[in-house]
């Protein structure tokens, strides 16, 4: 126990800092159901994996025309408006990891883009996913909204 107060007594707040978070990648990276996580990772993206591992939630995938798809985890009960949160959550997560500082206005996304599973376009936001046949690792797009002349 001594030798550890040695050590604490010896470092500094910015290399304990970095042992850690060099621990926990290799922790992560060392286990199968968390090694597909970043290694910034939030305690939210955490608790979103286990409940997927235990069933409570679903993982979809959202697909963008040029960019790579993003995984959005979602309870199997989620309604589309629910869905709609979880991606601009996601998408929050995804730019700070990035670095971008591009202001995404929500609102404009989904006056301009339905998404859609299999053709089927999820219009009405009380509606429940599962009602429109999304189930775990699926793949749903954007889909440009037509005009209403």
């Amino acid at each position: 126990m001594s030798n550890i107060d040695e050590v604490a007594s010896t470092i500094s707040h910015d290399e304990l800092l970095e042992i850690t978070q060099s621990s926990l990648c290799t922790l992560l990276n060392c286990d199968s159901l968390l090694c597909d996580l970043p290694s910034d990772i939030i305690i939210e993206e955490i608790l979103s994996q286990i409940a997927v591992e235990h069933g409570q939630s679903i993982a979809i995938f959202i697909s963008r025309e040029e960019e790579p798809a993003l995984k959005v985890i979602v309870p199997q009960k989620a309604t589309v408006w629910d869905l709609k949160k979880a991606i601009a959550r996601h998408f929050e997560i995804h730019q700070k990891r990035t670095g971008s500082k591009v202001k995404i206005s929500w609102k404009y996304i989904w006056k301009t883009y339905d998404l859609n599973f299999d053709g089927i376009i999820l219009d009405n936001n009380n509606s429940l996913i599962e009602d429109y046949g999304v189930t775990n690792k699926i793949t749903l797009t954007f889909k440009k909204r037509r005009k209403n002349k």
